[in-house]
């Protein structure tokens, strides 16, 4: 048993989830350089990195949504979930929305006038990943604003 109370153990959290959601927006754009450099042949490593990818992007998603924390008590998540994290995710999940329709319009709107700058995977990866990584990104600025 740890001889830490809850509120202590979910400061601790709250604090290490502040400065990590930027650290995994950076992994998630890093991540974007392995998937456009592959090429048009389906090898077996193109199939782990899309595997991986869409494993990491679901996981992100799940943990915005619901705040994340599957595996800690009850009473330490109900700690971090409060009124200032759930507007914060808010806040940092409108902010992703927006730039995943920006990046819908932006290629709807390349590809009205060159024709084929991508395919239709591309462009759910890069409509998918900039929302994403832009709710990270802002989740984290604005826990580590509220922590201060």
């Amino acid at each position: 048993m740890s001889d830490t109370s809850p509120a202590e153990t979910a400061e601790r959290l709250t604090r290490r989830r502040a400065r990590l959601m930027p650290v995994l927006a950076l992994f998630f754009f890093i991540q974007q350089a392995a998937f456009f450099t592959r090429s048009d042949l389906m090898r077996s490593i193109d199939v782990v990195r899309t595997s991986g990818w869409l494993l990491f992007a679901t996981v992100v998603l799940a943990a915005l949504l619901t705040g994340g924390l599957w595996f800690r008590r009850r009473e330490v998540r109900e700690l971090m979930d409060d009124e200032v994290t759930r507007a914060n995710r808010a806040d940092a999940l409108a902010g992703g929305f927006a730039v995943a329709m920006g990046a819908g319009i932006l290629i709807y709107g390349a590809e009205s006038f060159a024709p084929n700058p991508m395919g239709a995977r591309e462009a759910v990866h890069l409509i998918v990943s900039a929302g994403l990584a832009t709710a990270l990104l802002r989740f984290g600025m604005l826990e580590r604003r509220a922590i201060g």
